[in-house]
């Protein structure tokens, strides 16, 4: 009888030692990070449920390898010390096995280097903070374009265009400056020059940034703005006079609350974009999923960017095979390449100990243009690419 209790607290503790955190026999435990309350709520809400959406649809289909996700949202209210707590709360007390699809800037910064030091995957950020991919963390995986990738296309689409006379205005704080960077390093290695006004992340008034445009008539205007900021500076810049140029923002404000909140402004203006998804078409996977498990709501661009959050988790969980575990993981997105699912589209990373380890966790580096066109987006360009230079 010894002998078999011996051999039973034996293979106890073998299966204790293989087995990973958060994962059973048929669940997986992940957590996210989300502006549930609070002034960015309107991001962080519908971000949770184009990620819930999915995973419902995901688990009411049969689970991954037999098993079910089931996510845990921490309302860290876009406060980066309260992301914090909140994350490391999910990791050791909740003891989630992955951290997925969190938002904001200041939040994936504040716990970024924690996550990769414990060796927790932390799959999607709603950031696009180049600090993500460079240098590259091994259980960091960002999914959507970063603002040096985005400066940079914004850029060489304004030089292949052929305008000499272009601006970028942009937000006076890291994300923006990223974006300035870029586009600078791109147009000063094609021989143009362009005029960069920085403007207070907490402005309401940007008469004396457009005065200043207005001495410089600019044929393009490269926008990295967001919130309210974006809309209300183009229609002070149309009021004062600055109506026959090309207004280019950044994909933050690809959405139709962008349109709204330009009115009669709205017309013509371009934003960057990077999620292909048809809108108008009820078949489309994302329209279809989301509206399922949400009375039939249309979901608009943050939940979309949820949406894909869960399905790029859900592809490297079923790569993974049903020996999940963390490295498992990490080995099983490493294997995207240029991957296209339902939603997501484009997505690339490779070997973190490989020969393209410098840009192993870029995720995507392709973009495209909309235009505002009898008040909705339409697709303006190709897809356009981040050019080496």
């Amino acid at each position: 009888m010894k002998k078999v209790l011996t051999l039973l607290v034996a293979l106890l503790m073998v299966v204790g030692l293989f087995a990973e955190v958060g994962v059973t026999d048929d669940e997986i435990l992940i957590g996210s990070f989300q502006a549930l309350s609070g002034p960015i709520s309107s991001i962080g809400q519908p971000m949770t449920k184009g990620m819930q959406a999915y995973f419902d649809w995901v688990n009411d289909n049969g689970g991954v390898n037999g098993r079910k996700i089931n996510l845990l949202v921490a309302d860290d209210q876009f406060n980066p010390a309260k992301t914090t707590v909140e994350v490391k709360r999910l990791v050791e007390s909740d003891k989630v096995f992955s951290i997925v699809g969190g938002l904001g800037t200041p939040g994936v910064l504040a716990v970024m280097d924690y996550l990769n030091s414990n060796k927790v995957p932390f799959v999607y950020q709603g950031s696009g903070t180049s600090l993500l991919s460079f240098p590259p963390k091994e259980f960091v995986f960002p999914v959507q374009p970063n603002y040096t990738v985005e400066g940079n296309i914004v850029a060489n689409y304004f030089a292949d265009v052929g305008y000499t006379k272009i601006a970028i205005v942009y937000r006076n704080a890291d994300d923006g400056k990223e974006f300035r960077e870029a586009a600078q390093e791109l147009l000063e290695s094609r021989g143009i020059k362009a005029t960069y006004i920085p403007i207070n992340p907490s402005a309401e008034d940007f008469s004396a940034e457009v005065t200043r445009l207005l001495t410089n008539r600019p044929e393009a205007i490269g926008v990295m703005l967001y919130g309210t900021q974006a809309p209300n500076f183009i229609k002070q810049a149309k009021q004062y006079g600055l109506r026959d140029v090309e207004y280019v923002t950044s994909y933050a404000n690809a959405s139709v609350t962008f349109i709204d909140m330009l009115g009669n402004a709205a017309e013509g203006v371009r934003s960057m974009a990077w999620v292909d998804v048809d809108f108008t078409d009820p078949e489309t996977p994302a329209l279809k999923i989301y509206g399922e498990y949400n009375n039939g709501e249309i979901p608009n661009a943050y939940a979309v960017a949820g949406l894909i959050a869960a399905e790029t988790f859900t592809e490297a969980v079923r790569r993974a095979g049903d020996n999940l575990t963390r490295e498992s993981l990490v080995n099983a997105l490493e294997t995207f390449d240029d991957w296209q699912g339902d939603i997501a589209s484009g997505i690339t990373y490779y070997d973190f100990e490989g020969s393209n380890k410098d840009i192993s966790r870029i995720g995507k580096d392709s973009m495209y243009i909309l235009e505002v066109k009898d008040g909705v987006f339409e697709r303006f360009t190709d897809w356009l690419y981040y050019m080496e230079y």
